[in-house]
């Protein structure tokens, strides 16, 4: 897999950064009303991600079909 579609790069970025700025809020600014906000973050990037592996693997199989 040597191009991933950016609905990939997207959705792994979008979980990291979520994940980084979720457990600063949580641990060190000790905000507890901001968990709900993450509640809606995280299946989204999750969607991008599943939806950009799903488009690459149909990429590569249609590349390999091809030659």
């Amino acid at each position: 897999m040597k191009n991933f579609h950016p609905f990939f790069s997207i959705g792994t970025i979008g979980m990291i950064v979520t994940a980084v700025l979720h457990m600063f809020m949580a641990l060190v600014l000790s905000i507890t009303s901001a968990h709900s906000s993450f509640f809606t973050l995280y299946p989204m990037f999750l969607a991008f991600l599943l939806v950009g592996v799903a488009l690459t693997v149909k990429q590569q199989k249609a590349a390999k079909e091809a030659s």
